[in-house]
């Protein structure tokens, strides 16, 4: 995990208080309207967006903050990951496009991408295979039908300096890139509280640049100490060079309909060492019934039965011959289901994280499970709110 001192990854609260009066800090919130017709995009949103790529009805989910674009969209499978490419100007960008099985397979591939051209209700545009051998016409409207959620994107950022009398002192800096709900109704305020939550600000903070600031603060403090303790034990400062930490989150979401709310919570830090380290925590949110999902509130299953299905569609994504061990791709040669878990309206995903199954370099393990394969076993209130044939 991590070298020198662990910052948690989840919930960034493990850190002990102290004042720090070297820090700077900034909130930055969008104030985009569904209703806005304005041609130019603003510089943070976010929008869920339906319409056609290559004749095919998907849902996208796409977010911008500080000038950067990252998202995803599904159609009759898992999801498709949007990151920037190029930003052609105030209405008009590029995005590359990837699932989580592409980067294990070939890294080096030339991706997908999507040529988009904002029109002050949606997208038209291309996309494009990344061999430009094929393209399909792309046609997206910004749409919140009942039981899906307009939210406000934005982001708070802190630093401070090891040393503030030292201009290349190194920096300590964390961010939070957060949604906001739109509504302040019951759903609202419900929602509000949730993504609160999950971003670590315990509920009696009611503004979120107060907990913020107060989980920035303890985390310098963390930091002051580590580079005191390494001041003392390190006379020639040779640790300088690997003092400049990082911890970031994102919030960005995954589901958006029929009552349920779906954030990825993207934790990732660096604190020293050949690499930092990241992660996701799915939080399935059913905003009808004011809750969040277990898996029992899906699907009845017994253990063995989901194993067996999960490493079935491992195999399958991940292209591994049945006379292979799956140990010849994870640690070890079963998959056993985990609580990270999310869904669209096609199946069900399990989510590992790096270390969790498989090695730092192989990334994410997504293993997803088409709800064909768990018809049997799904609640019929969830089959029947996500309307599962």
């Amino acid at each position: 995990m991590r070298n020198s001192i662990l910052f948690p990854l989840f919930g960034l609260l493990l850190f002990s208080a102290c004042n720090n009066k070297k820090s700077e800090n900034s909130s930055n919130e969008s104030s985009d309207s569904t209703t806005s017709v304005s041609t130019k995009l603003p510089e943070n949103f976010y929008k869920r967006l339906e319409g056609t790529i290559a004749g095919k009805k998907v849902v996208m989910h796409l977010q911008k903050v500080k000038g950067e674009f990252d998202g995803e969209y599904y159609y009759d499978g898992s999801w498709l990951n949007l990151t920037t490419d190029t930003i052609i100007g105030k209405d008009s960008l590029v995005l590359l496009e990837n699932s989580f099985y592409d980067y294990y397979f070939d890294k080096e591939a030339k991706q997908p991408h999507l040529t988009l051209k904002w029109t002050g209700k949606g997208f038209k545009g291309k996309w494009e295979s990344g061999d430009k051998s094929k393209n399909y016409p792309v046609l997206l409207e910004e749409k919140y039908p009942v039981g899906s959620y307009a939210f406000s994107a934005g982001i708070y950022q802190d630093s401070t300096k090891a040393f503030a009398d030292k201009p290349k002192s190194p920096t300590a800096k964390i961010s939070f890139e957060y949604l906001k709900p739109k509504a302040a109704d019951e759903s609202g305020n419900w929602l509000n509280n949730q993504l609160k939550r999950i971003s670590g600000i315990k509920l009696g903070n009611v503004d979120r640049e107060i907990g913020f600031k107060k989980i920035a603060d303890e985390y310098f403090a963390d930091y002051k100490s580590e580079i005191a303790e390494q001041q003392e034990n390190d006379t020639d400062r040779g640790f300088l060079q690997w003092m400049n930490y990082d911890n970031n989150s994102q919030q960005s979401l995954a589901y958006n309909d029929n009552g349920f709310v779906i954030i990825d919570f993207l934790a990732d830090a660096y604190t020293g060492g050949a690499h930092g380290n990241y992660s996701s925590t799915m939080y399935c949110l059913d905003v009808f019934n004011k809750k969040q999902l277990t898996l029992n509130d899906i699907v009845k299953i017994d253990s063995n039965t989901l194993q067996s299905l999960l490493e079935k569609n491992l195999r399958k994504q991940y292209n591994i011959k049945l006379g292979d061990k799956i140990s010849s791709f994870l640690f070890d040669d079963y998959l056993k289901p985990n609580e990270n878990f999310y869904f669209n309206n096609n199946g069900l995903a399990f989510m590992y994280n790096p270390y969790e199954v498989a090695s730092y370099a192989q990334g994410q393990i997504v293993v997803f499970i088409p709800f064909s394969e768990l018809k049997p076993y799904l609640i019929p209130a969830f089959a029947s709110r996500i309307d599962v044939k």
